[in-house]
């Protein structure tokens, strides 16, 4: 029997690993699921951020003071090449602080590259669009940014 895991599991797995990595505050292991040139595009809240060392750093700044629960759900990928993918992931995602709380639901759209190293195969997040769906939920002033002006224009 082959318990090698395929693509779409590895896929699964590295995007699953982004959430758990926010989840326990461990934001330095976003580098096992992201490239180091990566870039990601929270438009409208946290902006356009390139390279994992910007990533990390104003995740830490932002949320590393908030408890989160991310709940990945629908989910569909695509292999558009031999070491390139596509996934389209839908999250809902719950942020604490101490009695205040903020919530929100989200699409994420991710390119992914396959890469080896050591004799070990992943799969790593190069690109990611993270699209808000809906209202966002909460206080925003939990988090270490004014997000004000973002809630209100999902509102309209």
């Amino acid at each position: 029997m082959d318990t090698t895991p395929s693509d779409h599991e590895l896929i699964r797995n590295s995007i699953a690993d982004i959430a758990i990595s926010f989840d326990a505050n461990t934001y330095a292991q976003l580098r096992s699921s992201f490239t180091e040139d990566c870039v990601v595009d929270y438009t409208g809240s946290l902006g356009l951020m390139n390279g994992i060392d910007t990533i990390i750093e104003q995740l830490q700044n932002t949320i590393g003071h908030v408890t989160t629960f991310h709940g990945l759900s629908t989910q569909a990928i695509w292999l558009t090449g031999k070491d390139t993918a596509e996934a389209t992931t839908y999250c809902s995602a719950s942020h604490y602080v101490g009695d205040k709380s903020f919530f929100a639901e989200a699409k994420y759209f991710d390119k992914l590259v396959k890469v080896t190293k050591g004799g070990t195969t992943k799969w790593l997040v190069n690109y990611r669009l993270t699209t808000m769906m809906g209202v966002p939920r909460g206080d925003v002033s939990i988090f270490n940014m004014d997000l004000e002006e973002w809630v209100d224009t999902l509102k309209a």
